[in-house]
């Protein structure tokens, strides 16, 4: 009976510690704050998966996506006090006027709900959907 008490004991501590590592690595607001997300971006018959990184430097948010072999697939940078975004890059398919402007306003929209809390955006007039799902970070000094 003891040995269950502590366990579940241990496990509601590890519980709550990972839900405050995700709580206060959820959208970056201060300058040299960082967050990870898993990322999927679904295009009806496609999908764009990997991670991103969301960085904020010199009172702008600063994000990424890469895939798992490390190929960007979209960089831009979001104003938090305008609010407005400027894509960057965006891979090679993607890399048409028409697309970035979709892109461009979705980012827009998908920052918006990353600064509320939430993790998922679509739109629904060309059926994209945005996904956005923090990543638990592992402390880097600790081995």
């Amino acid at each position: 009976m003891r040995r269950l008490l502590l366990l579940i004991s241990i496990f509601g501590v590890i519980l709550m510690s990972a839900t405050a590592a995700c709580a206060q690595d959820s959208f970056p607001t201060q300058e040299g704050g960082r967050a990870r997300y898993s990322v999927q971006i679904d295009f009806g018959k496609a999908y764009i998966s990997g991670v991103g990184i969301l960085a904020y430097a010199d009172g702008e948010v600063r994000g990424a996506v890469f895939n798992e072999f490390g190929v960007s697939a979209l960089s831009f940078s979001y104003n938090p006090q305008k609010e407005k975004v400027r894509i960057l890059s965006v891979m090679g398919k993607l890399n048409k006027w028409y697309i970035r402007r979709v892109i461009k306003k979705d980012m827009r929209e998908v920052m918006e709900i990353l600064r509320e809390g939430g993790s998922t955006y679509t739109n629904r007039k060309y059926h994209i959907t945005y996904t956005f799902t923090p990543l638990e970070v592992q402390d880097e000094t600790a081995e």
